[in-house]
């Protein structure tokens, strides 16, 4: 996966540690509700970041989070979201604008 091979261990790297990365499969907690555990890592987190696919942008998951950094970016008044897209269609999307 991009994500994890290229990505993730370019924006860890030991060398540079420029930034921590929040992971589900790694740093979420087992057991808690996965509402919760997406809920706490946004309002948690400088930035959220979104890598972005057709496939992607159409799940559950993606409209939850997004709404929820949305809120976030609103309550704040502060740039909370990174769009990374990986596909050129996304880039129109009447959802994403």
């Amino acid at each position: 996966e991009w994500v994890l091979d290229e990505l993730v261990a370019k924006l860890e790297d030991p060398r540079e540690k420029c930034f921590n990365l929040c992971l589900e499969e790694r740093d979420w907690l087992p057991g808690q509700p996965v509402l919760e555990n997406l809920s706490q890592s946004i309002q948690l987190s400088k930035k959220t970041v979104f890598v972005m696919t057709d496939k992607y942008a159409k799940t559950e998951n993606f409209k939850i989070a997004f709404y929820l950094s949305h809120q976030r970016l609103m309550d704040e008044k502060v740039d909370v979201i990174i769009l990374i897209f990986l596909e050129k269609p996304l880039q129109k999307s009447k959802f994403l604008q």
